[in-house]
């Protein structure tokens, strides 16, 4: 990220490949939110290519009292809205983010979202798409789900990790199970809307 005509190359090489499918950025770069101007270029690229972004979360290092437990749902949160504020989605209606852990901390007070920021910037985030990647938890899952939508809930375990030593799949494909959902709203998690997210 520290050259974007560089990156913009790397995205134009995904394009291009059978294998690959998008590209993985981060809520920071170079001690700068995603969201900054500087790498704008790339989204927009991204977005023009049909290409999804996975956005995963950073420690800010100013903050000594990181921690896995809550540290990186704020951060993924904060990116969320600096993006949204940014009007990348104007800029790029059809740009894909796919951002970790169920949306982080959004769907929880969508509430204050909606009373907080004016109407149309609070309809951005839907705009995200969300994995399922909060360790089970389905009334946390249907609430995700009641916010952003079934069709941008993609299934997503965070294999390897979490649960040694393979992974939390059973945990989280239980927790999706257990939804107050229609078989094809199951198979659309598992499945199409991943289908179709890739093109």
């Amino acid at each position: 990220m520290n050259n974007i005509p560089a990156s913009l190359k790397i995205l134009e090489n995904i394009e291009k490949s059978p294998y690959l499918v998008g590209a993985q950025i981060f809520t920071r770069h170079l001690g700068k939110s995603i969201a900054d101007l500087e790498f704008e270029p790339i989204l927009l690229k991204a977005a023009k290519l049909n290409l999804p972004l996975w956005l995963h979360p950073v420690f800010d290092n100013r903050k000594p009292d990181n921690n896995l437990v809550f540290s990186w749902e704020y951060e993924l949160s904060q990116a969320m809205l600096q993006l949204v504020q940014s009007d990348i989605f104007k800029k790029a209606p059809d740009l894909k983010i796919l951002v970790h852990h169920a949306g982080a901390m959004v769907p929880f007070f969508s509430g204050r979202i909606d009373h907080i920021l004016d109407q149309e910037h609070a309809e951005m985030f839907k705009n995200f798409y969300v994995d399922t990647v909060i360790l089970g938890n389905t009334p946390a899952l249907q609430l995700a789900l009641d916010y952003f939508g079934i069709n941008h809930v993609l299934f997503g375990t965070d294999a390897p990790f979490a649960v040694m030593p393979a992974g939390a799949d059973k945990i989280v494909t239980d927790a999706i199970e257990n939804l107050d959902i229609f078989d094809l709203y199951d198979k659309k998690i598992f499945e199409t809307n991943y289908q179709h997210m890739i093109k």
